[in-house]
């Protein structure tokens, strides 16, 4: 029986998301977030086990035609994902808790910063190899900001799975975390905009272009959300054009953000932060994008940077031993910068020390910044290969650690 390269790819898609569900489900039995499995069977599904146990079954299901097709359903899951990121940060989250949120965030970012752009420099000497030589600035920031990230989502599912939601520490996590998914972000986009200009001082135009276009479009959007919230006071629906304004305003959002300079992702992102902030409506909207974003798209996104990681390509010494380097200082940048602050700030050791492994959950948004520098050419598949391996790490120590400072899982 011959297949076309449609059906070929309909299966690949089946296979993805197959494998995606079953394991996302093993991980919420064993106590992950289900992310957990969506990042595992991508990489299972790529070379370090299905195109080493059965190359010619991989070459033939995510052949280079079949992997160009999952990758562009895959960067709409993941333009409608940051759409999602941006929906849910709400600025009551900081009622009362700006102040030690806002410190918490600052140096659990410029702390592990720092550590990534040392980092940077002690490989690019060490292991040259591993950086780009003729990009290895803009490789040094896109590793400084992976080490700075923290997965807002991620950490929000961790809270809810522990039922922390509501507790102070719950509360000022969620808090620092969006401060930092925004400082994260906005640092993303800097890194881009000096990647592809050349320099900072060429890549000043294109932010101030981005600023410029983040304010205008929370502007231009003030009446649709006055309209909106009106309505939800009227007790009436959004209206049935609305979910088409949505998905079609985040898709041509991150078509200007692309077109200034910067990614795709970024527009998106802004798109959700310009929508109401209205509890109701954006339960209403999330209901109907979360499933088939999360359980449709994502994992696509999730194939291909599994295709992307390559762990039998780290088969020597001194690549294990840079591996072990990328996850100390990551995991050593992120704990002791917030857990640190906050303790000085008069948080109780043991909260302290649990927010310090919440925030340095990585999850998806390691991805994310991994996959753009590996986009975007300035870090290696080596590179990319080990801050997966760091993403899986830090997001899988968070639970266990929580449940053994005695936060048990619900």
């Amino acid at each position: 029986m011959h297949l076309t390269p449609l059906a070929i790819a309909l299966l690949a898609v089946a296979v993805v998301i197959a494998t995606a569900q079953l394991l996302g489900g093993v991980a919420q039995r064993l106590g992950q977030p289900r992310v957990m499995g969506d990042i595992v069977g991508g990489i299972l599904l790529g070379p370090s086990l299905l195109g080493l146990l059965a190359p010619g079954l991989a070459g033939w299901l995510f052949s280079a035609e079949v992997k160009d097709q999952l990758n562009l359903v895959g960067q709409l899951g993941l333009v409608m994902f940051m759409f999602l990121v941006g929906l849910e940060l709400n600025p009551r989250l900081l009622r009362g808790r700006l102040g030690l949120a806002s410190r918490i965030s600052l140096v659990g970012v410029v702390l592990p910063l720092a550590l990534g752009l040392a980092l940077a420099a002690f490989l690019e000497g060490w292991q040259p190899a591993l950086v780009p030589g003729d990009r290895s600035v803009a490789g040094a920031l896109f590793l400084g900001t992976a080490m700075a990230i923290t997965a807002f989502p991620v950490l929000a599912r961790i809270l809810a799975e522990h039922r922390l939601t509501e507790t102070p520490l719950g509360a000022l996590a969620i808090s620092a975390a969006a401060i930092d998914d925004v400082v994260g972000w906005t640092l993303l986009a800097a890194v881009v905009a000096i990647s592809r200009s050349g320099s900072p001082l060429a890549a000043v135009p294109t932010l101030l272009a981005t600023a410029l276009y983040a304010v205008v479009l929370l502007v231009a959007t003030a009446p649709l959300r006055r309209r909106l919230e009106g309505r939800q006071r009227q007790g009436l629906p959004p209206g049935d054009l609305l979910p088409t304004l949505v998905f079609s305003g985040a898709l041509v959002s991150g078509v200007i953000t692309e077109a200034l300079g910067v990614h795709v992702i970024f527009g998106a992102f802004l798109w959700g932060l310009a929508m109401p902030r209205n509890d109701d409506f954006q339960q209403w909207l999330a209901l109907r994008l979360e499933t088939v974003v999360v359980r449709l798209l994502l994992p696509l996104f999730f194939a291909i940077s599994g295709l992307n990681t390559r762990l039998e390509g780290l088969n020597t010494a001194a690549l294990l031993l840079a591996t072990a380097l990328v996850v100390a200082v990551a995991v050593a940048g992120k704990f002791s910068g917030t857990s640190l602050v906050a303790r000085l700030s008069g948080v109780p050791p043991r909260e302290a020390q649990a927010l310090g492994w919440l925030m340095n959950t990585r999850g998806l948004t390691e991805l994310v910044v991994l996959n753009v520098g590996l986009s975007l050419g300035v870090i290696t598949q080596e590179l990319f290969t080990m801050g997966v391996v760091m993403a899986l790490i830090t997001t899988a120590m968070a639970g266990p650690l929580l449940s053994r400072l005695g936060y048990g899982r619900a």
